[in-house]
């Protein structure tokens, strides 16, 4: 008895110890919006990659190919888990317990290339390591080194040390190129001067971070939670910025014409109040949200729009199985829902501008060979379908119930570009060659099972879209193989395609909700492969 009380005495000693130590040495959480600049376009973080690992590692298309890719699952060893929090352990080990990780779009740059102009958005990763800058550095190096090599294919690399330590690979010839840089325990990897620059500026305090934007603190606060891998934010300004880029094409014009942007610009921001996305883990894999929040005058006249018709699943004897992709809208009324559209935009703004985006409206139909969309949608039954039934047609076309045929016939273009197929109840409308091409898959195909992709989604919607994801899976999973230095050989590569084929699918479910538009998307991994493409963007 004499030594056992010394005995214990120690041993909780050394617990104590032990505890103190993990406690002081386990990092806290940091906001990684300090580290991104307030003008961001684009802003999105990660503040645990390992959840997120492990989210996409649970999925049922990671999972059925883990055989081919010879991937391994994370470690789930609680010791090992806490070990690594504390800094000990592997580097790799280390960084994937204790990193935060975010990414922001810093601007858009565009350029002529085969005599069109195009855009290049400035990108900038932020990883907060949590680590010594001693242990980074040379992993840090060598991962920028390997990312260069394998976005440009070949590139050549310097090192220099100014105010932080930079790692620069560029391409021979080219303007391209990934410049890295190493603060602290901090790490910065953009593709320009610019965006990497803003990055520690923002962190260093000599330029506002977005987390001085009181509406994006606002908006992560309500839809955020422990369990949200992910969040994304495009400030009001940002995102009718970012629609006066993208609403050019819809119109089939290049974007870089100043005063249409501007104009665009403007009238956008009248009607957008921001967008916010979110990440989390799902039965098939990842479901994104991504909420539109708009002017509430907007939302009140957009209601019409989102009153949902009787179910009616007749038209899927139309989508022929292995289909590219299917929107179904069910609005109870189509001619009213296209009313509420066009009041929702001329609410809030002057002639010129909602003339314009009457146009952008009137031209979604019009690729269909529709000139007169209020006398078409009359004369058409809910659902109505947009379908691109597979890569042989280079754009969908449009199936929908007739109830007066002779007036949609009036409502229709008579150019011979266009074509309208009537099968018993039903058309089919859109350019010739399209149609041509979507009557032959239909007449190949097996039709689609309604059931299988309804269920996906887990329940029904006004708006549904169900899309063929099969590339953007095969790309994700086949660039992480290649990231961890291995690459799938041709049998390897045929094999995952034919597990893909079974649940490579994406079903996004679109409605209205009190802030605005909130779609709702499952799929194998999320726009998680899509981040992962823009690593390829240099190709």
């Amino acid at each position: 008895m004499k030594f056992s009380r010394p005995l214990l005495a120690l041993v909780l000693l050394v617990i104590v110890l032990v505890a103190v130590w993990l406690w002081w040495s386990i990092p806290s959480k940091v906001d990684m919006a300090d580290y991104a600049p307030a003008d961001s376009l684009v802003y999105v973080e990660f503040n645990n990659p390992a959840a997120v690992v492990q989210a996409i590692q649970n999925s049922n298309v990671w999972q059925a190919a883990a055989p081919i890719t010879q991937t391994k699952a994370a470690s789930s060893n609680r010791l090992s888990t806490a070990a690594a929090r504390a800094g000990l352990g592997p580097l790799p080990a280390v960084l994937f317990a204790r990193a935060q990780v975010a990414l922001t779009m810093i601007g858009m740059n565009t350029f002529e290339e085969d005599n069109s102009l195009k855009v290049r958005p400035e990108f900038a990763l932020i990883v907060e390591t949590h680590t010594a800058k001693w242990r980074i550095k040379p992993a840090a190096a060598a991962a920028i080194k390997q990312l260069a090599n394998f976005t440009y294919s070949g590139s050549m690399c310097s090192e220099r040390t100014a105010d932080a330590d930079y790692i620069e690979c560029s391409v021979a010839g080219g303007d391209r190129k990934i410049i890295g840089a190493v603060d602290g325990s901090l790490v910065v990897i953009g593709n320009s001067d610019n965006a990497v620059r803003s990055c520690l500026d923002a962190r260093r305090g000599v330029r506002p971070s977005i987390h001085s934007d009181p509406e994006m603190v606002k908006v992560r606060a309500n839809v955020t939670s422990d369990k949200t891998l992910g969040f994304g934010y495009v400030s009001p300004a940002n995102s009718a910025k970012l629609f006066s880029w993208v609403a050019p094409l819809m119109v089939l014009q290049s974007p870089g014409d100043q005063q249409l942007q501007q104009l665009l610009a403007v009238s956008a921001g009248k009607v957008l109040r921001g967008v916010a996305w979110t990440a989390s883990s799902a039965p098939q894999g990842i479901e994104d949200r991504f909420l539109f929040s708009l002017d509430p005058g907007v939302v009140s006249r957009l209601q019409p729009a989102f009153a949902e018709s009787e179910p009616d699943l007749g038209f899927w004897q139309f989508v022929p199985e292995g289909f590219q992709s299917v929107t179904i809208y069910s609005n109870k009324e189509p001619a009213t829902a296209w009313s509420s559209l066009s009041s929702a935009v001329s609410f809030k703004l002057d002639a010129v501008p909602a003339a314009l985006f009457g146009t952008l409206l009137k031209s979604s139909l019009s690729v269909y060979g529709i000139s007169n969309p209020k006398e078409a949608l009359t004369a058409l039954n809910p659902p109505l379908l947009t379908l691109k039934p597979s890569e042989g047609a280079a754009e969908a076309i449009l199936v929908a119930r007739v109830n007066d045929a002779e007036r949609l016939k009036q409502s229709l273009s008579d150019s011979k570009e266009f074509t309208a197929v009537f099968v018993n109840d039903y058309v089919l409308l859109g350019k010739t060659e399209n149609v041509r091409a979507s009557l032959a898959a239909i007449k190949q195909g097996v039709e689609s099972d309604p059931k299988k992709y309804l269920n996906y989604l887990g329940e029904s919607g006004v708006i549904m879209t169900f899309t063929n994801d099969e590339d953007r899976v095969n790309n994700f999973i086949a660039t992480l193989v290649q990231l961890q230095g291995r690459k799938l050989s041709p049998p390897e590569l045929e094999s995952l395609h034919k597990v893909v084929r079974t649940a490579g699918i994406a079903a996004t479910e679109t409605k209205l909700n009190a802030f605005g538009i909130e779609r709702r998307t499952r799929s194998a991994f999320g726009q998680f492969s899509t981040i992962t493409s823009l690593l390829q963007s240099g190709r």
